[in-house]
C-alpha cells in the first residue's frame, strides 16, 4: 500500500472521509482550499499527487477499489439500520415471537427462569464484538448488542461504529440503553465484556455505568456440563441445548479482522456477517435462562451433573433447595455427592438416613465416611468400642491418633 492509500486509510479510521475519487486536496474546489486555512494532511496529499504525476513511479489510488468501498450510510441501509452519528450505525428491531432460533422460538424468552432472575426484573442481554481478546487500552468494542424484553417481545438493539472517532457516541448510546436494565445477562461478560466497556468509558472520560445484577451463564454451564462436554463455548451450548446449527457463521475470532478490513478497504461484506453473528449470540442468551432453569429441575435427564446443579441451587436458592435436589437424585450421585447429602441429613439430625450412606462408603475405605461413623458412635451412640473400630481405619495423623487415644481411655475407664 502506497503512502497515498495509507493516508486515505488513516482518515477513514479517524472518522474523516478521504477526498472523493477524481478530486484531491490540491483541487481549488476542495474543502481545505475553500476555507483558506489549509491542512497538513491536505498538503501532504497534494505533494504526493504531484509526485505521482512527475514520474516518481508512484501511482494514484486504485479508483476501482475506492468505488467499491461501502460508506457508512450505505452500510446502514444494508443492515436495515440508521446513522446515529456519521460514525455510528444503530439497529433497532422488535423480533417476532415466532422467530425460530434452533429448536425454540423467541416466545420462550418470556418464560420463567428461576433461580437466575425474577420475572419482574428489567433484563438486558448483552454481547460485544471487539478488536481483540487480550484486553488493555488498545482493545475497542466496535459492536455492542443489547436485547431487552419490550412490549412482550424481544427488542434487539445494536450499535456499530465505523471509525475510531465514533466510540464516544457508541458508548453514550449503549449507556442510555443500559440504564433501562436492572439485571444483565451475558456469556463470559463478567470477566470480559463489561470490564472492557468500563475501561473504554474511562478512556473516553465518561462516568461509570450504574451497577446492576449480573448473570454470567459461563459459570452455570461449566457446573452442569464440563464433565461431559468437550468445551463450554457458547457455540457448543447452542448446538447441545438449543439445537442451533449456525449456517455461514463468521467465527467470533475473525470479527476483529472484519472490522479492520472495513477500516482499511471499505469492504463491508465480512462486517455484515459480524453483525449477524452478534445477533445470534444475543438471541441465544435470551433463551438460555428458561432452558437452563429446566435443566436444574431434572439435570440427569439432560445429561447434566446433579451435583453441579445442586451447587448452583445452593448458591442461588439456599442449602435446603440443594438438599431436595440431591434427595430426588440419590441413585445418580457420585460418592462425593452422597457424602454431601449425608452432611445435610446430619445437619438436620436425620442420622437414620445419613448412617447407611456412611456405612456403604466406609466399606470402600472413604475417609470422610469412616470419620463420620467414628464421631456418630462416640457422640451420639456413646458406643466407644464401635467408634474405635472406625477410628482405627483412619489414615494415620495427629487427629486420628488423638481420637484413638481418647476412645481407648474411655473404654478403659468404663472397664474399671
Amino acid at each position: 500500500m502506497g503512502l497515498h492509500d495509507r493516508l486515505n486509510t488513516l482518515r477513514r479510521q479517524s472518522g474523516s472521509e478521504p477526498p472523493a475519487p477524481g478530486r484531491t486536496s490540491a483541487d481549488p474546489h476542495s474543502a481545505g482550499a475553500a476555507s483558506g486555512k489549509g491542512n497538513v494532511l491536505d498538503e501532504i496529499r497534494a505533494r504526493l499527487d504531484r509526485m505521482g504525476g512527475a514520474g516518481t513511479g508512484r501511482t494514484r489510488p486504485n479508483r476501482t477499489a475506492a468505488e467499491s468501498a461501502t460508506p457508512p450510510e450505505e452500510l446502514a441501509r444494508r443492515l436495515d439500520g440508521e446513522l446515529l452519528t456519521p460514525q455510528v450505525i444503530q439497529l433497532d428491531r422488535a423480533m417476532p415471537d415466532c422467530h425460530a432460533h434452533g429448536r425454540h422460538t423467541l416466545a420462550r424468552a418470556r418464560e420463567p427462569a428461576m433461580p437466575f432472575w425474577n420475572t419482574d426484573q428489567r433484563l438486558g442481554f448483552i454481547d460485544t464484538e471487539t478488536t481483540g481478546l487480550a484486553g488493555g487500552a488498545g482493545t475497542v468494542a466496535f459492536l455492542v448488542g443489547l436485547a431487552t424484553l419490550w412490549d412482550g417481545r424481544v427488542r434487539l438493539r445494536q450499535w456499530l461504529t465505523t471509525a475510531f472517532a465514533g466510540e464516544g457516541a457508541l458508548l453514550e448510546a449503549v449507556d442510555a440503553a443500559l440504564s433501562e436494565c436492572d439485571h444483565l445477562v451475558s456469556y463470559n461478560g463478567k470477566t470480559f465484556d463489561l470490564p472492557l466497556l468500563r475501561d473504554r468509558r474511562r478512556m473516553q472520560r465518561r462516568p461509570d455505568a450504574q451497577e446492576a445484577a449480573h448473570t454470567d451463564f459461563l459459570r452455570p454451564v461449566r457446573s452442569l456440563f464440563s464433565h461431559a462436554w468437550p468445551d463450554c463455548r457458547l457455540r457448543t451450548v447452542e448446538e447441545r441445548l438449543l439445537g442451533l446449527d449456525r449456517q455461514d457463521d463468521l467465527p467470533g475470532a475473525e470479527a476483529p479482522w472484519a472490522w479492520k478490513d472495513y477500516l482499511v478497504s471499505g469492504r463491508s461484506e465480512e462486517l455484515e456477517r459480524v453483525v449477524r453473528h452478534n445477533t445470534d449470540d444475543i438471541l441465544s442468551l435470551t433463551l438460555l435462562g428458561p432452558v437452563l432453569a429446566s435443566v436444574l429441575l431434572q439435570p440427569a435427564a439432560h445429561g447434566a451433573s446433579v451435583e453441579g446443579a445442586a451447587r448452583l441451587q445452593e448458591r442461588l436458592q439456599g442449602a435446603d433447595t440443594a438438599r431436595r435436589l440431591l434427595e430426588s437424585h440419590q441413585h445418580q450421585l457420585s460418592p462425593a455427592g452422597r457424602l454431601w447429602l449425608a452432611r445435610e441429613w446430619r445437619r438436620e439430625g436425620r442420622y437414620d438416613q445419613a448412617v447407611p450412606v456412611w456405612e456403604a462408603l466406609a466399606e470402600q475405605g472413604v475417609q470422610e465416611a469412616l470419620e463420620a461413623l467414628a464421631k456418630y458412635h462416640e457422640h451420639q451412640r456413646r458406643d466407644w468400642k464401635r467408634a474405635l473400630q472406625y477410628a482405627g481405619q483412619l489414615a494415620s495423623g495427629p487427629r486420628a491418633k488423638a481420637r484413638i487415644a481418647r476412645l481407648q481411655g474411655r473404654i478403659e475407664a468404663t472397664a474399671r
